[in-house]
């Protein structure tokens, strides 16, 4: 595993996701400067609050399109290469480089959290937002992260299984826009849907919003063995 791990790690230097995981933070947070910058009068009495509820627009959809692409650059290194037959050949079980990748893509996007978590409190005290609400800005970010477990599963899965990555890509961007349908639908049931848990942990929501980061990685942990599992089985 350690090997197939450090080998899919130096693959990333030909790739653009190293510059990607720099990138997004950089765009996520200059959106919010922007924001500030013109409507500061409005936004400065909210403090860290408003900014959190800034963030919680954005970053639903954000979260699920960074799992999306980061799934389908990481998959596609071995489809366009045609790597999978040869990586089969070695003596080894199928399901590592399967959990290989996944934990590339988990540290990808623990990154990318971490760096936008920088940015957002360099914003608020370069706006002078009141003392610093790092915990309600870490719940903001890492409780919709861990609530994507399922959907970064998901994403993650279709992208190995699929040769055609328009079809997973096209995925990812409609349950991004559905997410947030979803999660304040008056249907129950459609609350019940993976997408819907990213919005629904913010920790601004009424409720017990701590639920759903632990349904996430619980899901994401059962649908992760089974889609191990199933890739395992298949021929390429």
């Amino acid at each position: 595993m350690l090997e197939m791990l450090i080998s899919d790690i130096r693959k990333l230097n030909r790739t653009w996701i190293p510059w990607l995981l720099i990138l997004a933070p950089f765009a996520f947070c200059g959106l919010q400067i922007a924001n500030y910058m013109i409507r500061l009068e409005l936004l400065h009495p909210l403090g860290w609050k408003g900014l959190v509820a800034w963030t919680n627009y954005f970053w639903p959809v954000t979260l699920i399109l960074g799992i999306t692409l980061l799934a389908s650059m990481l998959s596609g290194m071995e489809h366009d290469a045609k790597a999978w037959t040869k990586i089969f050949i070695l003596p080894i079980n199928k399901t590592i480089p399967f959990f290989s990748k996944f934990q590339l893509l988990f540290v990808s996007m623990m990154i990318f959290v971490f760096l936008t978590y920088t940015g957002l409190i360099i914003i608020g005290n370069r706006f002078d937002l009141g003392p610093t609400a790092g915990m309600l800005v870490a719940q903001q970010l890492l409780y919709p992260f861990f609530a994507s477990m399922p959907v970064m599963v998901l994403q993650f899965w279709l992208s190995m299984t699929i040769q055609n990555q328009a079809v997973p890509i096209t995925i990812g961007v409609v349950g991004a826009t559905l997410s947030l349908f979803l999660a304040y639908s008056p249907l129950p049931v459609l609350n019940l849907l993976p997408w819907a848990y990213i919005p629904l942990a913010s920790p601004l929501q009424e409720g017990n919003v701590a639920q759903w980061p632990l349904i996430g990685v619980l899901l994401g942990c059962f649908l992760l063995i089974a889609s191990g599992r199933h890739f395992a089985k298949r021929e390429f």
